[in-house]
C-alpha cells in the first residue's frame, strides 16, 4: 500500500486545518486503499481499526433489517470521512457500501488519535465535524418521528433538486430509491408522487422530477 499524495489529503474538509508542513508529515501515516463499486466496506456492528477519508468515489450509509428492507441514510463523497463512529472502539451503527469505484486514505485509529493530540486545530475541526453529524442525525430522527411519508418525500425532492435553466430538477430516482431514503414502501412513494403531479407541484420525466412550485407542508 502507498501513502496518498499531499494534494489528495488537502481536499479533506477535516485535514484542511493543518499547515502544509503538518499535512506532508500526516500523509506518511495514511495508506491508500481501493474498493470496487458495490463493495460492502462496513457491516453494522463492526468495530473498525482504521479511520478513512474518501479520496475519490462515493459511499452510502444504510440500515437493512432481517427481512431485507433498507433505509438509505447518507451519501459521502471526496474530502469527507465516513468512519468517525470507529473512534473510541465503539461498533459502527450503520453499514457502508461503495456506490462507485473507491479510493480511501486510511490511518490506524490509534495513530489518528495521536494526530489529534499533536494538532489542537485538527482536534477542534474533528469536534465540529462530529457535532455536525450529530445535528444531521437529530434532524433525520425528527423528520422520521414527526413527518408523514408525504412530508419526507417532498422534503427529499426539494433538498436534492438543483437549479437548471431557472427551474429546480432532481437527479434520476426510482420510486424504490426514494422509498429507501425516506423509509417508505415504493407503493406509498408512488401515491405521493402521483398526487403531487396531479396538483401541479412536480413533473416527472424518465426518473427526474421538476419542481414546478413548492408543495404545501401538509397534504
Amino acid at each position: 500500500m502507498t501513502s496518498p499524495a499531499v494534494a489528495d489529503l488537502a481536499g479533506s474538509t477535516l485535514l484542511a486545518s493543518l499547515s502544509p508542513e503538518a499535512l506532508r508529515a500526516a500523509a506518511q501515516l495514511f495508506t491508500v486503499r481501493r474498493y470496487p463499486k458495490g463493495a460492502i466496506l462496513v457491516t453494522e456492528g463492526d468495530r473498525l481499526d482504521v479511520f478513512s477519508i474518501v479520496l475519490s468515489g462515493r459511499v452510502k450509509f444504510f440500515w437493512r433489517d432481517d427481512r431485507g428492507r433498507q433505509v438509505d441514510l447518507a451519501v459521502v463523497g471526496p474530502g469527507e470521512d465516513f468512519a468517525a463512529q470507529s473512534i473510541g472502539g465503539e461498533p459502527m451503527l450503520t453499514s457502508v457500501i461503495a456506490l462507485e469505484d473507491l479510493r480511501l486514505a486510511s490511518i490506524p485509529v490509534a495513530e489518528f488519535e495521536r494526530l489529534l493530540l499533536r494538532h489542537p486545530q485538527l482536534a477542534l475541526a474533528y469536534l465540529k465535524r462530529v457535532i455536525a453529524l450529530f445535528r444531521r442525525s437529530m434532524a433525520g430522527r425528527r423528520s422520521f418521528s414527526m413527518e408523514d411519508v408525504y412530508g419526507r418525500v417532498t422534503e427529499m425532492l426539494l433538498a436534492s433538486a438543483v437549479e437548471i435553466d431557472g427551474v429546480l430538477v432532481t437527479e434520476r430516482f426510482t420510486h424504490a430509491a426514494i422509498g429507501q431514503r425516506v423509509g417508505a414502501t415504493r407503493e406509498m412513494v408512488g401515491r405521493v408522487l402521483r398526487e403531487l403531479a396531479r396538483g401541479g407541484y412536480i413533473k416527472a420525466d424518465r426518473g427526474r422530477f421538476t419542481v414546478l412550485r413548492k408543495p404545501p407542508r401538509h397534504w
